[in-house]
């Protein structure tokens, strides 16, 4: 009796067809793989009954009962394969472990469908048009399934604490729901490793952004690992929420406002024919050479337009402090700290490549696509490191 085909012996004969055969007749490389699994699952089958087709001998364990036809996506095309079935019990096929029901290049075919917007019940059209042939429900689902148990794996995987900066934000999507659609944010923390490695760390749908919401999502990178001992500073916008929680899960790390924001808000407060002059001055704060030079700049501005504009003035005053933390670490580090624009950044792309969605058919669909967004965008980070981000910076 022969040794089940193993997917390297497998994977080599089909290489070995395409040498000899022209690229255009992919219907008969298709044919030929499908035909090599089946007979390494015959084999399998064979090796487990102990006894040939009508065979009576005393080793016999089971007895054969037909064949059922399963979809195989692969790097060849959609497969159809008849799996042997036995009467008695349910059988693990050590071919199909070591072929893989799905290939990488289809997993990563997978998640860019997902990630250029494209909805399950549209995902079988598009999915024969790829691989060349009908996709069974079915094999939809499995691929669909998949998906989410990736999701599941990166809300749930042990996180690591070598994080030097943590940024944290949300961006707000929209989900249909009976009687029109429902917009709800999504909490992001993104960091940068003490080697200088970025990575979006986790996300969460949320129904608001409250400290309660904030809270939830803190806590839960905290159990996962994320406890915060090697941490030199958080970044974050202005929501109470979210400063609330992290002084309650992050109590010791010091904390830097997002000048960005700051900046906005401050525009909101003045009458657009001060927007120039004002702000330019304001920004010159955060652009000073240390933290003595920023606070004369401060005292300065505010000397000079607290009469005219004082809720503008108000509005930097209260939360001077937080907006200066930045100067307490290296020069070349100011300028990626003071303000959450890396985050931003990854904001940009997703509302870039989900804008033409619109509004999404449900809660899980949004988690699909921002997993993929998220997955393509770390694995692009994976062999780079920022230069002035080193262990001697």
């Amino acid at each position: 009796m022969h040794t089940a085909l193993s997917y390297r012996t497998v994977h080599e004969k089909i290489k070995e067809f395409y040498q000899f055969f022209p690229e255009h007749i992919e219907q008969g490389v298709r044919r030929t793989a499908e035909r090599l699994i089946e007979e390494a699952l015959k084999e399998e089958i064979d090796i487990l009954v102990a006894a040939g087709r009508y065979e009576r001998n005393e080793r016999r364990r089971t007895h054969r009962n037909g064949y059922y036809i399963r979809q195989l996506v692969s790097q060849y095309g959609l497969l159809k394969v008849r799996i042997p079935r036995v009467r008695q019990g349910k059988v693990t096929f050590q071919t199909l472990a070591r072929y893989r029901r799905y290939s990488g290049e289809v997993a990563e075919l997978t998640r860019g469908l997902f990630f250029a917007g494209v909805s399950t019940r549209k995902m079988g059209p598009v999915l024969e048009y790829l691989l060349g042939d009908r996709v069974s429900p079915q094999t939809v689902s499995r691929i669909t399934q998949q998906l989410d148990r990736e999701v599941k794996i990166f809300h749930t995987r042990p996180l690591g604490d070598d994080y030097r900066y943590l940024f944290f934000d949300g961006i707000v999507q929209s989900e249909q729901v009976t009687g029109g659609t429902l917009k709800g944010p999504i909490l992001v923390a993104y960091g940068i490793t003490h080697e200088g490695r970025r990575e979006v760390i986790a996300y969460m749908k949320v129904a608001r952004e409250s400290e309660a919401a904030w809270g939830a999502f803190l806590e839960d990178l905290f159990r996962r690992g994320l406890i915060g001992e090697r941490l030199k500073l958080i970044v974050a916008d202005g929501c109470a929420g979210l400063w609330s929680a992290l002084e309650r899960v992050y109590p010791r790390v010091p904390k830097q406002l997002c000048w960005a924001h700051k900046i906005r808000n401050i525009q909101e407060k003045l009458p657009k024919r001060a927007w120039h002059s004002c702000l330019a001055e304001a920004k010159k704060i955060y652009q000073a050479p240390s933290r003595r030079k920023a606070t004369e700049r401060y005292f300065a501005w505010s000397r000079k337009w607290k009469r005219k504009y004082p809720k503008a003035v108000r509005c930097l005053q209260k939360d001077i402090d937080h907006l200066l933390v930045h100067f307490s670490f290296p020069v070349k580090h100011r300028k990626t700290v003071r303000t959450s624009n890396p985050i931003e950044r990854l904001f940009v792309e997703v509302r870039r490549r989900t804008r033409p969605i619109g509004s999404f058919t449900n809660t899980r669909s949004i988690d699909r696509i921002t997993y993929g967004i998220f997955w393509i965008i770390n694995r692009m980070w994976e062999d780079t490191r920022l230069a002035n981000f080193t262990h001697n910076s």
